[in-house]
């Protein structure tokens, strides 16, 4: 047994919050994959920030846990964490280190330079770079990290078809494409959702950052719009207060949009189970983790017009929007609410079965594991 397990594969995984998964996508989406790979038999060590991960965890779900010390801040969490974890990764006898996120492949070069042995991995997530809370000099940064993490890890992953587009275009580089996955739904009773003013199948539902890029304004004025019995469930937070409280302020004028904070876990799967439905406006995304998990819980979904969304869609485009389109969003609302319950039912069954026969995490783990093993085969 303990020959079986020192020639198991073993994998640093860098450039993301941590685990146990709590608010985050990535956070998700590295818990999913990397729990199942040491389900297989990797041997999988995951690099987490000391706020993030609470200090009594050093194992979770087969994975071992390293906590690293960084500084909170915009400019200086991700990266001091990534420079600390990759010092500490070429010390260790790690087969694979793969890093999540184009700011943290400035870095890549380092165990590219002191454990040239070690193949390198990159997942890109999204295009950071564009998103609005860089100033000029946090997306420079960030953009050098995208030039990094063409051309200094062996091995490049997107997540969605238009991320490997746009690396091979602009790059010329080969990225492997693997989506994420979703879990199969947790259907819960519904007991805390009254306490926030909630009635089962009589609410719409949007879930995520509270960030500019996700243009939740468009979503509350096409909401506010319409006139009905129906509320609105914002679920999340951001470290980003500005934009937050300027998304309450519009909200204020209406009693019927109720702002719950993170949820996690089982009051997270409640909210999802009785839902009407799950809108989603932003301008740039990566694969959203949350669109993916309204699809799982059969929710029919207002989603905007971006690349990314057409391919968790696929063919249930028929509420799709323009970006910024509050008037195209707002119909979609009113053609919902003006729904027949089989009708709602029959769109709520082919979202689901989307979901499960092209969304599967066991699937991604499983081509994961075998980039990897081919990775090391052809060393």
């Amino acid at each position: 047994m303990t020959g079986e397990i020192m020639n198991s594969p073993h994998v640093a995984v860098v450039g993301f919050r941590g685990v146990p998964a709590t608010w985050g996508g990535i956070e998700h989406q590295c818990q999913e994959i990397y729990s199942r790979l040491a389900s297989m038999g990797f041997r999988v060590t995951i690099y987490a920030r000391s706020y993030y991960t609470p200090p009594h965890i050093r194992h979770y779900r087969g994975m071992r846990v390293v906590r690293l010390p960084t500084i909170a801040g915009k400019h200086t969490d991700a990266a001091l964490h990534t420079f600390l974890a990759l010092c500490h990764a070429i010390k260790e006898p790690y087969d694979i280190i793969h890093i999540y996120g184009q700011g943290p492949c400035l870095f890549s070069w380092i165990p590219r330079l002191f454990k040239p042995k070690t193949r390198v991995f990159f997942t890109c997530t999204g295009l950071d770079w564009q998103r609005k809370k860089w100033g000029p000099w946090g997306a420079f940064f960030i953009h050098l990290g995208e030039v990094f993490s063409a051309y200094v890890p062996h091995y490049r992953i997107g997540v969605s078809l238009a991320l490997k587009k746009y690396y091979e275009a602009k790059y010329n580089v080969f990225m492997y494409h693997i989506p994420n996955g979703v879990s199969t739904a947790s259907i819960r009773p519904p007991r805390n959702i009254f306490s926030f003013g909630l009635v089962p199948r009589r609410y719409f539902l949007w879930v995520g950052r509270i960030v500019p890029e996700k243009r939740v304004e468009d979503v509350l004025y096409a909401f506010m719009r319409v006139p009905s019995d129906f509320s609105l469930a914002i679920v999340g937070d951001s470290p980003d207060q500005e934009y937050v409280q300027r998304v309450k302020a519009i909200a204020q004028a209406d009693r019927r949009i109720r702002f719950l904070g993170y949820q996690f876990r089982e009051n997270l799967e409640e909210i999802y189970s009785h839902a009407y439905a799950f809108m989603t406006a932003s301008e740039l995304e990566g694969l959203p983790l949350t669109l993916l998990e309204a699809i799982s819980y059969g929710l029919p979904c207002l989603a905007s017009d971006i690349p990314p969304h057409h391919e968790i869609l696929g063919p249930l485009t028929n509420f799709v929007f323009p970006v910024g389109d509050v008037g195209r969003l707002k119909a979609h609302i009113e053609s919902l609410l003006g729904l027949e319950d089989r009708q709602w039912r029959h769109m709520a069954e082919q979202f689901q079965k989307r979901a499960e026969s092209c969304f599967s995490w066991d699937a991604v783990a499983e081509e994961t594991a075998c980039l990897y093993r081919s990775a090391l085969s052809a060393q």
